[in-house]
């Protein structure tokens, strides 16, 4: 009966041990700095900061990793920009930055530059849905500063139905 007890001891102690990984996971995720972490469905404006004309409309993917990093995906001609990968922090509470780039390509398939957009994140306080603003710094494939634009996103938590 001794034996028994300390075999079913060690089993609950391997089970045990076995799904604190997991546990441990579910529980980053969703602690404050890393509430942000998972996929986003989004819709992306930009608009012109001087005039406040709308430049573009669109929808887009926001993953945001544990770690730090960031993918931007958005629903344009892919011939045109290249990835969009990116960085996040937590800043406070429910409030991120988020900066990520992405090179642009002419027609014919030159590379002509590359854009740099920082955004303020929020998210709301049950982690569903998120807004941002900030701004789109374009350059040339020398470097040089071309045009600053003021985009903005909503967008609600992506799940599995």
């Amino acid at each position: 009966m001794n034996n028994r007890w300390k075999f079913q001891t060690v089993l609950f102690l391997l089970v045990l041990a076995g799904g604190a990984p997991t546990l441990a996971s579910a529980q980053s995720v969703m602690a404050s700095p890393n509430r942000i972490v998972g996929l986003w469905d989004v819709q992306a404006s930009n608009f012109n900061c001087a005039t406040g004309a709308l430049l573009a409309s669109f929808p887009g993917l926001h993953k945001y990793e544990l770690g730090g990093t960031a993918q931007v995906v958005p629903a344009t001609n892919p011939a045109l920009l290249s990835a969009h990968t990116g960085i996040w922090r937590h800043v406070q509470g429910d409030n991120y930055q988020l900066t990520f780039k992405m090179f642009r390509f002419d027609a014919a398939g030159n590379n002509i530059g590359w854009i740099v957009v920082n955004f303020n994140v929020a998210i709301n306080e049950d982690a569903t849905a998120e807004a941002g603003s900030g701004q789109s710094e374009v350059f040339d494939s020398n470097g040089n500063h071309l045009a600053t634009t003021c985009p903005t996103f909503t967008g609600t938590r992506f799940v599995q139905e």
